[in-house]
């Protein structure tokens, strides 16, 4: 009998192939781009979202998904949905472990600077960055 827990371990070996740039590699359900697992006898369907509607790499992930999945003992077929609100994806679904690894290696600007940043005018001709 295959389990929810074989397939998710089995998708913690693929990793998200934008994460890879980023110089941290992130599985994908570290990555929140599980939506849910299906398990029909032999038949396991992977609900996945994506980061974009115009995800460039979702022919690779899901291969990706297929082998591993396929690899578990029993499985005989393997599908992925993409389809279902599969643009829903937002930074915050991250594992906090997975947001952690990538703030360290690309740290976010500190808000006070941030905001003192955003409240600045911008500098043009005739102007100065004081009097607008």
């Amino acid at each position: 009998m295959i389990t929810q827990d074989q397939v998710t371990e089995a998708l913690r070996r693929v990793v998200d192939p934008c994460s890879i740039a980023t110089g941290a590699p992130i599985d994908l359900v570290d990555m929140g781009l599980l939506r849910g697992i299906v398990i029909d006898q032999t038949h396991v369907e992977i609900q996945l979202r994506l980061t974009s509607p115009l995800c460039w790499q979702a022919t690779n992930i899901t291969s990706a998904i297929e082998d591993a999945v396929m690899a578990i003992d029993g499985v005989e077929q393997v599908t992925c949905d993409t389809r279902s609100a599969a643009w829903e994806w937002t930074p915050d679904m991250m594992a906090p472990s997975a947001q952690a690894r990538l703030r360290r290696l690309r740290p976010m600007p500190e808000p006070q600077l941030a905001e003192r940043s955003a409240g600045r005018p911008k500098a043009g001709p005739g102007t100065s960055p004081t009097t607008g």
